[in-house]
């Protein structure tokens, strides 16, 4: 699963209000539940429940983490070795437990395989010690090579300043979700010069026993700026070498040699292999997990893998009959598989249904994403991400069992971190398996070398209730003869998200698309209630048409973290940010203005630590090598440029009584530049909301 920092985060908080579709045959479990540890909740779900094999689980989940390309740290990576085998291992499985038409799909992806890497040198002590190195996408051979290595802080272009880091290996230390992504640093040490960066990447919990933690991320760069990873505990000997055997300047280093197998490749080979239980109805609910791994990734995703086999191997061993078709996808490429993109992660589902089964999609209901579980000890949280107009289904399917279970749920918003999001892209909407409040797994083991149950143990009884919560959810939608869509949510969550100078240019379209999404799901409950499938199996085609309307219409990204999110936001944001930063500068307040206010416009917080020639490139990325990514199209204009207005207040900083006019009326030029942009947006929403509403006015009768 893929995660990325936000400069500015806006929430978003959804009302639930149920209407007429529950679990559609499922249970009512909006309802108190009893105390009543054998509650039933229905005779299918009871007798999968009844059926599931957790010592089968658990066996599974442990044999997936086994694979690895590199003795010392595991690595099941895009079209590697390691991947390749547990493909072959999870399809061998599906064979076992009698999923039917078990298959392979060869899968058009850029490679990587990591065979290790490290770096001896003499510590403090005077003791030649080696340390272990963890590896990113990118590309880089040596062997037993002597090079000087140099610490440079954070990585920023200011640390480099007076120091010559050409030919050397240059150590950093970074967090990467409060502060910038790897490909930054990696990017500015490639363009001053260095021959490979070293990270040592920083986690909310530093704690005395994560010592020998190494921690990494998708490179969202280029596979020529070589990054590999180190652990706290070896970088903090390394930096106590370099204070006794450098020689006391800024650019001190020490020799270390250096090994390591990296290697990208374009145009490799990955592999997804799927099974399914086939369905009376022509549709299909699809199961997902990803096959691919950082370390030996127990959690994410051998343990997701192991919950979507659980899932099969109950549902068949308790003699479920599907109405629809249950298609179980194991996915490889996950994490990574695009070299030099900003949307380098998800390739294998993206080619599995862009190029492989692009058939897929007319029948498709819904998918279950069994992304990771992460239910380590400790957790006291967990979530379920989904569309808008999934979420009351969600909570009338699963609210009530939650309730009782050992964890506090929550329902949020759907992420472009996970491998659903191009298939909703296409018709197909999802509910995934997701952290919620908790942050136990992300604070020590995520893409990390803690991702294990030895170093990260698991809670065996939060595991269970994690695949009955996700397995009551397949049963649950496959009772519905309709898919239980409400519009109205989807609606509501932009109404929110509009800002208040949108004015009054919304209201009729608004009033509209409120009262056809009422009557569609009318029309929806009174179709669910007839029991009449082909009447169902045509009212699906319709929804899924009016869901990618509204797809269409509102779903865009921000520049910073590429998340998905409403059109209107960025622009809303960067308008919010340019008016606080002029108001601050025309007070004199140019720190505020610069802190609080300009570094959350777009790039800018970029543009203040790293040079142009690094941001220049990333920046291009964003509309660069994306035409065959899930980002494609996804963001419509060129980013608000202000490395000139950064660079000019830069110098004014701590200047008192500074003239900023000439930074003022470059905010106010941005700001025209931005308005544009957001009434284009509007325009272009209101549009799309329109052909919304007349396909919901024309499905409702």
């Amino acid at each position: 699963m893929k995660k990325k920092i936000t400069a500015i985060f806006l929430s978003f908080i959804f009302a639930f209000t149920v209407f007429g579709l529950t679990g559609c045959g499922g249970s009512e479990d909006n309802a108190e539940p009893s105390d009543d540890a054998q509650q039933s909740y229905g005779k299918e779900y009871d007798a999968f429940a009844g059926a599931v094999d957790m010592d089968f689980v658990k066996e599974v989940n442990k044999k997936i983490s086994e694979f690895g390309d590199d003795e010392a740290v595991g690595m099941k990576s895009a079209a590697s070795p390691a991947e390749t085998e547990t493909a072959e291992y999870i399809k061998g499985v599906m064979n076992d437990i009698g999923l039917q038409n078990v298959t392979m799909d060869d899968t058009a992806v850029d490679g990587w395989t990591f065979n290790g890497a490290s770096i001896t040198f003499k510590n403090a002590g005077g003791k030649e010690v080696t340390a272990v190195l963890g590896g990113y996408q990118t590309t880089i051979h040596a062997e037993n090579e002597e090079l000087e290595l140099v610490y440079v802080g954070r990585g920023t272009e200011k640390d480099y300043e007076g120091i010559d880091v050409k030919g050397k290996l240059v150590l950093y230390e970074i967090n990467q979700e409060e502060d910038w992504w790897i490909n930054y640093p990696a990017m500015q040490a490639k363009n001053k010069g260095a021959l490979c960066s070293i990270a040592m990447r920083e986690f909310n919990d530093m704690g005395d026993d994560t010592g020998d933690r190494i921690g990494v991320q998708d490179i969202c760069g280029s596979a020529d700026a070589p990054a590999l990873a180190i652990s706290s505990k070896d970088c903090k000997m390394l930096k106590k070498a370099i204070k006794k055997y450098g020689d006391g300047s800024d650019g001190a280093s020490i020799k270390v040699k250096f090994t390591a197998d990296s290697q990208v490749t374009e145009n490799a080979t990955s592999h997804n292999v799927w099974g399914e239980i086939p369905g009376e109805t022509p549709e299909t609910i699809f199961v997902f997990s990803h096959i691919d791994g950082y370390f030996h990734s127990q959690y994410d995703d051998a343990q997701g893998c192991a919950i979507s086999l659980g899932i099969a191997k109950a549902l068949i061993d308790s003699k479920y009959i599907p109405d629809k078709t249950i298609r179980f996808c194991f996915h490889g490429a996950e994490e990574w598989g695009r070299e030099g993109s900003e949307y380098d992660w998800s390739a294998g589902a993206y080619e599995e249904i862009v190029n492989n089964h692009p058939d897929w999609v007319e029948g498709g209901f819904c998918i279950i994403n069994n992304d990771g579980g992460y239910t380590v000890e400790g957790s006291t949280a967990k979530g379920i991400n989904c569309a808008p107009e999934l979420k009351k289904f969600v909570k009338s399917s699963v609210g009530g069992m939650n309730k009782t279970g050992k964890y506090d749920w929550s329902y949020n918003p759907p992420s472009t971190g996970t491998e659903d999001f191009m298939w909703a892209q296409k018709g197909i909407p999802a509910i995934v398996c997701a952290d919620g409040e908790s942050s136990e797994y992300d604070d020590r083991a995520y893409h990390s070398s803690f991702d294990s149950w030895e170093k990260t143990p698991l809670d065996e009884e939060g595991y269970e209730e994690v695949l009955d919560t996700f397995g009551k959810l397949v049963i649950d939608l496959d009772a519905c003869s309709v898919r239980p869509m409400n519009f109205t949510d989807r609606i509501k969550e932009f109404e929110r998200s509009l800002s208040k100078d949108a004015g009054d240019s919304f209201d009729n379209i608004l009033a509209e698309a409120y009262d056809a999404a009422k009557a569609l799901e009318s029309r929806i409950d009174e179709v669910e209630k007839s029991g009449d499938k082909e009447a169902a199996i045509e009212m699906n085609k319709q929804i899924q048409e009016v869901y990618l309307a509204f797809q269409d219409a509102l779903v865009g990204l921000d520049y910073i973290d590429v998340e998905c999110e409403n059109r209107n936001l960025m622009y809303q944001e960067n308008l919010e940010c340019i008016n606080g930063a002029i108001k601050a500068l025309n007070k004199g307040n140019i720190q505020e203005a610069y802190d609080d206010w300009i570094s959350g416009i777009d790039w800018s917080w970029y543009d203040m630590y790293f040079d142009e020639e690094t941001c220049d490139y990333m920046k291009k990325q964003l509309f660069e090598k994306r035409d065959d990514t899930w980002g494609a199209g996804m963001i419509e204009f060129p980013h608000a440029d202000t490395n000139e207005l950064v660079n000019s207040l830069k110098l004014k900083y701590d200047k008192k009584n500074a003239d900023v006019s000439e930074e003022i009326e470059m905010l106010k030029e941005l700001k025209t530049e931005q308005t544009n942009y957001l009434n284009e947006v509007y325009a272009s929403e209101r549009e799309g909301l329109g052909k919304a509403v007349s396909l919901m006015q024309k499905y409702a009768k």
